[in-house]
């Protein structure tokens, strides 16, 4: 049985041949993927380990090599599998990294090794099963082709690919045509009556004549705002523009409001309320002071 120590050494000499990654940073817990090892170099790893170590490590075990721990204990416990008939052959075995960077050496540097230059069993077999389907699909397309030059030759001994077939209906004449009812046209669908407008703004004082400081109310609505809109109070005197007087209240209902003024100011005075979003007002309404 291997100790754990020198498959350990094995596995971090394979790992930084295969990735490039510095030993310094391979740990028992690191994981293999972190260091560079994908689906394809995890599978090298393995097949270069079984060499070092005399044994072969199944797909089962390559797929549990999660960290470098995991790849020491595949090798140290290893479950006795063995390689399959194909990969026994004389020419199915696996060229060692060794020899690879060997050969390498005098076209490039020996470190750039790629998943080509590690031709391992489990790859020859992927191509020869590759090679096989694709042979298969070949052969079934000449077949197909072969089948229907067949057919069409068939066909033309026989004079079945000249048969005139009658239509499937004849053509209407003139005067079927001239029988066919004209088709009525479609009914209209009736306008849905739109809904009614909301009615006008309103605005009513309680007094048209008052004493200075005499409270009076303004009362009316505007229905399009409904219930919770903020309105403001204006008042406008003549030949000046409209002013807001310090009163705000909120509508009710149908957008109802009631607000009770007073002002000591003497002349007629207009007075209206503007909702303060949208701007809409009310008519306005003459109230004289004095």
């Amino acid at each position: 049985m291997q100790s754990d120590g020198e498959v350990r050494a094995s596995v971090t000499d394979l790992v930084v041949r295969l990735t490039g990654t510095d030993s310094s940073q391979i740990q028992p817990t690191s994981r293999l993927k972190d260091l560079g090892i994908d689906s394809l170099l995890a599978v090298e790893l393995a097949d270069e380990l079984g060499r070092q170590h005399g044994l072969y490590l199944s797909d089962q075990a390559v797929d549990s090599m999660r960290t470098v721990e995991d790849a020491v204990r595949a090798v140290v416990h290893h479950d006795g599998a063995t390689a399959p008939s194909w990969a026994q052959s004389p020419d199915a075995g696996p060229v060692l990294l060794d020899t690879v960077a060997t050969e390498g050496s005098t076209s490039g540097s020996s470190d750039e090794l790629t998943e080509h230059d590690v031709p391992l069993d489990r790859r020859r077999f992927t191509a020869g099963a590759i090679t096989t389907a694709l042979t298969m699909i070949v052969i079934g397309g000449l077949i197909g082709v072969a089948f229907g030059f067949g057919a069409s030759t068939l066909l033309a001994s026989t004079g079945l690919g000249d048969t005139a077939l009658p239509p499937i209906s004849p053509s209407p004449t003139a005067d079927e045509e001239e029988e066919t009812e004209a088709t009525p046209s479609p009914t209209p669908t009736p306008t849905e009556p739109s809904a009614p407008a909301a009615p006008e703004p309103s605005l009513a004082a309680s007094s048209t004549t008052v004493s200075p400081g005499t409270r009076f109310t303004l009362t009316g609505a505007i229905p399009a705002l409904g219930p919770g809109a903020q309105l403001q109070v204006q008042v406008k005197d003549a030949g000046s523009e409209w002013d807001d007087f310090p009163v705000t209240l909120t509508t009710g209902a149908e957008g109802g409001f009631s607000a009770e003024v007073y002002t000591t100011r003497t002349g007629t005075r207009e007075w209206r309320l503007v909702n303060t979003d949208s701007g809409q007002a009310t008519p306005s309404v003459a109230v004289t002071i004095g």
